[in-house]
């Protein structure tokens, strides 16, 4: 099984497809993908699409609920407007967790409100994933003051730093509540990031859904790639993401 941790409905599949998933889903199946986190995109270029993404997100999911695990977004800068659209993405649309990029959104992890609804994801036991990486709103050290903040909440760094910052992210891992996507670093990165890191905490993800390319293939063959144990290539691909994400045995078997 693999489970991808970080994919996107990109603005150009929700303007050609509207909420038909299939020709996005193929791109899974082509690379023997089972599940999949999926994040809007519209939701985090747009403060007026935020809510009516969310709801795409659910409803795609809704359709597909053995391949799609739903992960919703609010804006900090909306005050108590976004901190209650957050919480109707736990309590009403069923988001497996929130997902934020300061440094497209636009906001400081010193956010006030970004605060708020960190907290609110460790009282519904669900992580946070953050894009990382891209300075100056969204360092991995940043994530992980965050995390320091709130010990009850789960922080996913979306991106392991990317190119530049994988080093800040093997730092910001050593926190219990920190875990690590490897979605972004070149290939010896991913194999120091992997000996260095809890393996209990590492996940993959290909980011795909920005576009129509096919993402997938080029991020999954790095992993498959690297110098890395065989047994930690599955438990990245499969066993973490299941056991982060709490996806029930049933639910495996019928995404199987």
């Amino acid at each position: 099984m693999i489970v991808d941790c970080h994919t996107h409905w990109g603005m150009v599949w929700r303007e050609r497809d509207r909420q038909d998933p299939s020709r996005w889903l193929a791109f899974l199946d082509r690379n023997a993908v089972t599940k999949a986190v999926l994040m809007g995109h519209a939701n985090l270029q747009r403060p007026d699409l935020c809510a009516e993404d969310n709801d795409t997100i659910a409803n795609l999911a809704a359709q597909y609920p053995e391949r799609l695990i739903p992960v919703g977004t609010a804006w900090p800068q909306q005050g108590e407007r976004g901190f209650k659209e957050a919480r109707r993405c736990l309590e009403e649309l069923g988001m497996r967790g929130l997902k934020f990029h300061p440094w497209l959104q636009g906001f400081s992890t010193a956010d006030m409100f970004l605060r708020r609804m960190c907290a609110l994801a460790g009282e519904w036991n669900v992580p946070v994933f953050f894009h990382d990486g891209t300075p100056c709103y969204c360092l991995p050290e940043q994530i992980g003051g965050l995390a320091r903040v709130f010990p009850r909440t789960t922080f996913v760094l979306g991106h392991a730093g990317l190119l530049w910052h994988w080093r800040s992210a093997i730092q910001a891992a050593r926190l219990p509540n920190v875990w690590t996507c490897l979605c972004g670093p070149h290939i010896r990165a991913l194999e120091l990031l992997c000996q260095r890191i809890d393996p209990d905490r590492l996940l993959w993800g290909s980011d795909f859904g920005f576009g129509f390319a096919d993402q997938i293939d080029y991020r999954l063959n790095l992993l498959l790639r690297a110098r890395i144990p065989d047994g930690l290539r599955e438990q990245i691909l499969s066993v973490n993401p299941l056991r982060l994400l709490r996806v029930e045995p049933a639910d495996v078997e019928r995404g199987g």
